[in-house]
């Protein structure tokens, strides 16, 4: 007996059995081959359905891998696609005891702001010879804000004070400062792109302020903190979503695992 089945329809069966809560398992489903096309095809099954012989299409191994290979190298490429490219280039970067950290941290600092759409990006880290922390890197500012940004040093104390720097929890590693609490020391208005701003008031639970941006920390072995990337303002002018700020965790324990490869010395230090 001939058996004719319309791959049309063949795949609708298995989209709604993929998608329908109720579904099982599907055991005793097969998948098409590669390389059946979904219109106006059919699959031919001679004897009946329980039957071994089967006729179809057979694909080769060097096919499935040049396609894989086509798709990697040369495919139309979404943004998550683009931002995992960028990251697998800093982690490649990250295996490279010759780089210093401060260039590692700057490539990260790039890849927020090209990719993620954050207009802010400041990096600090913590120097192992004196315990304070310091700005690496900072993207997406004017010079001069961006040099006051690098005169900036903390104790641990000063940079997790709840008085002055008050913050709310994301996650284990990310706390947000908002504009309304004036999470900044005097004198610190320099580092603010547009300090004549900083009073405005906040129309929406997604809108950005001047003074808002968000601290990613990440450790040592310890536990202790070592450095953190400090996002703030987007293109939109929107506080960030969840998934930059995952990117930007992704990217904090890429830049933790350098530092732990590494042995780090600010500019200068004996």
């Amino acid at each position: 007996m001939l058996w004719a089945r319309n791959i049309d329809s063949l795949a609708n069966i298995l989209v709604r059995r993929l998608l329908s809560p109720q579904s099982t398992p599907m055991s005793g489903w097969a998948l098409l081959p590669v390389g059946w096309a979904t219109s106006g095809r059919e699959i031919e099954l001679e004897g009946d359905m329980s039957g071994t012989d089967e006729s179809f299409q057979v694909v080769g191994p060097c096919e499935v891998a040049r396609r894989l290979k086509l798709e990697y190298s040369r495919g139309v490429k979404d943004q998550t696609q683009k931002v995992l490219e960028e990251i697998i280039e800093l982690c490649v970067q990250v295996e490279r005891p010759e780089i210093p950290i401060r260039t590692i941290c700057t490539r990260a600092g790039e890849l927020i702001t090209k990719r993620l759409g954050i207009a802010n990006v400041a990096i600090g880290l913590r120097n192992h010879l004196d315990g304070i922390f310091r700005y690496e890197t900072v993207t997406g500012l004017p010079d001069e804000a961006a040099s006051q940004y690098m005169k900036l040093a903390y104790t641990r104390e000063q940079l997790t004070n709840q008085s002055t720097y008050k913050s709310y929890e994301i996650s284990r590693s990310s706390r947000i400062f908002l504009g309304e609490d004036h999470p900044y020391a005097d004198g610190e208005e320099f580092s603010y792109q547009r300090p004549g701003m900083l009073d405005m008031k906040r129309r929406s639970v997604t809108d950005s302020l001047e003074a808002d941006y968000i601290d990613t920390f990440f450790f040592d072995a310890a536990g202790e903190i070592v450095g953190w990337i400090e996002i703030s303002g987007t293109r939109l002018k929107r506080i960030p979503d969840v998934t930059t700020i995952k990117w930007v965790e992704v990217i904090s324990f890429i830049l933790e695992a350098a530092v732990r490869l590494r042995k780090y010395e600010t500019k200068g230090a004996p």
